[in-house]
Formats: structure tokens, C-alpha cells, sequence
């Protein structure tokens, strides 16, 4: 199918799928999918449900382009703290991890890759990785029964490689159920759809003409800028330089939870 066809068809199998539901929610990052997915609800598919989007209390700078988008569009947003937070390891590399519950036994997983702190660096332009873990948590009352999501068959993570997706919808026996209407798109339709529609796009995340992210993510909300240093599993058992203490200390990363979630299997199957 030709771009045209696919929203047509899209916007078809919104319509049809979410008069299933009682009352669906948009899982919305405001990255360029979820953006293309919510000009698309609004104005192909006429259909928009309320927002979840997610955010953390650090680096308000990440979140400019969404703040304002909300504003324009008029959106209704809702927001609410994690149930649990951790850290996970893939290819080497370590990532933030935050639970937010979606039903009394289910949650859903947002990983943060951590861009680490290096010396010779400011060190108050970093996140101090313990506040990660005493961050503020909560339980929720999730109210929704079906959750649209912008991810694609085609996306992959730095952290843990390719995120297949083996249904449109994903069935779950508790919480709600994960619908991807743009499960069969590919990066370019993403990309033709910005520009053929003129959707607004964060532009200090995203290089248009080359259609890739910039590699600064000093405004990217899917990276935390964080010295993770005392609590780094792979610095176990050391004695670690904190920046921001100025001062040596010990690591404690025996007292940080390491997440023991399959994130690939979860957004095939579910959580």
C-alpha cells in the first residue's frame, strides 16, 4: 500500500477497533510516531481519546515541544507517578527503568537510556542517579481499557535491540488491551506523513532533511543525562568519584533494583 492507503486504512481500523472498547486512552510520547499517530486520530480517523504521556521531573527543556503541542491542539493529558522504578543493562549499555501501573497486577515499562556523566563535564547539567530510585511512587486507579500506541514492527532500541510486534492488538487477560494502529508502517511512511501533512515535529530532536535524530540528546526526553556512578552494578565493590559530593564514595549498587523484565517479549506479549 501507497502512503494514502495506509492512512485511509488506518484511520478505518481505529474507527472500527476502538468502538470495542468503553473507554480507550493514547499512550503519547510526543516523539515523531506518537505526533503522526495523534494528527492522525485528530484529523484522518476524528476520533481522539484522552492522553497519557509520561514525563519525568528532570530536564524541563525536554518537554517544551510537548507542553506547547498540548496547549495548541488543546489536549486533555494525564499524568501519574511510577509504581516502581529500577535499572537495566543491554548491549553494555545501562538504562533508567520506571513502572507505571495500568491495572492492580500490570504495569507498563518506560525505559530511559542514560547518557553518563564524564569528567570535565558540569556536573548540574546531570541527574544524580539515586534520585531515580527515590523518586516519588504511587498506586493508580487506571480507569481505561484499551491503550493506542505509536510503536512500529520496525523500531528498534539501543538498549535492547529490535521491538517486534506480532499482533495490530495485543490481548491481555488483566489490564488493558495494547492496540498499534501503525504496527505495518515503516520509517519512511512516518517521515512522508510529516511532511506531505506538515505536522508539527521537535525539531531540536529531529533532523527532517536526513530523517534521523540529532546526535545531541540534550533535548531528547528518551535519554536521562545522569552520573550513575554509585549506583552502576558494573562499578560494584569500588570505591567511585561523585561529582556532584565532590568527594569519593562508595558504590552502592548492590542497594539499587536491577529490572528483571524482558522489555522484548513484553511488547510482543504483554505484560
Amino acid at each position: 500500500m501507497n502512503l494514502e492507503e495506509k492512512i485511509a486504512e488506518a484511520s478505518y481500523w481505529i474507527r472500527d477497533e476502538l468502538s470495542r472498547y468503553r473507554d480507550p486512552v493514547f499512550y503519547c510520547s510526543f516523539g515523531k510516531d506518537s505526533t503522526v499517530l495523534l494528527h492522525l486520530l485528530i484529523f484522518k480517523a476524528s476520533r481522539l481519546p484522552p492522553i497519557v504521556f509520561y514525563s519525568d521531573p528532570w530536564f524541563p527543556r525536554k518537554y517544551d515541544f510537548a507542553r506547547e503541542l498540548i496547549s495548541r491542539w488543546h489536549l486533555e493529558v494525564y499524568d501519574y507517578p511510577p509504581i516502581r522504578t529500577s535499572m537495566m543493562y543491554g548491549k553494555g549499555l545501562p538504562a533508567f527503568v520506571a513502572e507505571y501501573q495500568n491495572s492492580p497486577l500490570t504495569t507498563t515499562i518506560v525505559p530511559k537510556n542514560i547518557v553518563e556523566y564524564e569528567d570535565g563535564k558540569n556536573p548540574d547539567l546531570y541527574l544524580c542517579g539515586v534520585k531515580h530510585f527515590t523518586r516519588p511512587k504511587g498506586t493508580l486507579l487506571f480507569p481505561w481499557d484499551a491503550v493506542l500506541i505509536g510503536h512500529k514492527a520496525v523500531d528498534t532500541d539501543p538498549i535492547v535491540g529490535p521491538l517486534p510486534l506480532e499482533s495490530r492488538v495485543l490481548y491481555r487477560d488483566v489490564g488493558p488491551n495494547f492496540l498499534y494502529p501503525l504496527k505495518d508502517w515503516t520509517h519512511d511512511d512516518v517521515w512522508d506523513y510529516i511532511e506531505a501533512f506538515e505536522v508539527p515535529y521537535q525539531s531540536d530532536r529531529y533532523d527532517l532533511k536526513n530523517r534521523c535524530e540529532w546526535p545531541d540528546k540534550t533535548t531528547n526526553s528518551d535519554y536521562i543525562h545522569a552520573c550513575i556512578r554509585c549506583v552502576d552494578k558494573r562499578l560494584a565493590g569500588r570505591e567511585v568519584f561523585c561529582p556532584k559530593a565532590q568527594t569519593p564514595i562508595r558504590n552502592v549498587s548492590h542497594l539499587a533494583i536491577e529490572s528483571e523484565l524482558n522489555y522484548t517479549e513484553i511488547m510482543k506479549n504483554g505484560a
